[in-house]
């Protein structure tokens, strides 16, 4: 297995997926908060984070020569979890732009 591939990819990923999403959130919504208000945006909005990491599996699928499939869904999955993680560290530190409410503390604002 190429690990530095592996992990080097699904940090890039990771970072990328969640930089894309919170320019999405803060630039267009200027919060998570006002993204959240509209339940399929929020879930639309998803998609890019989810569709950065399976790029970058695609990419260690085409730069492996073994075991392509494993390596490709390692990073994907490592991608999606490290997005995670950012995201749990970025909202800890910014929660007035980052923090997205339970549904039920939506509905109770509005």
């Amino acid at each position: 297995m190429r690990w530095k591939l592996l992990v080097t990819t699904s940090v890039a990923a990771a970072l990328v997926g969640f930089s894309l999403w919170c320019v999405l959130a803060i630039g267009v919504f200027g919060s998570a908060r006002a993204l959240a208000r509209n339940d399929a945006l929020l879930l639309a909005s998803i998609v890019i984070p989810l569709a950065v990491a399976g790029a970058g599996g695609f990419f260690a699928y085409r730069h492996t020569a073994r075991r392509r499939k494993m390596q490709a869904l390692i990073t994907t999955l490592l991608a999606i979890f490290l997005a995670l993680v950012v995201y749990l560290a970025a909202s800890s530190f910014a929660v007035d732009r980052l923090y997205v409410p339970r549904s039920y503390e939506v509905r109770h604002r509005r």
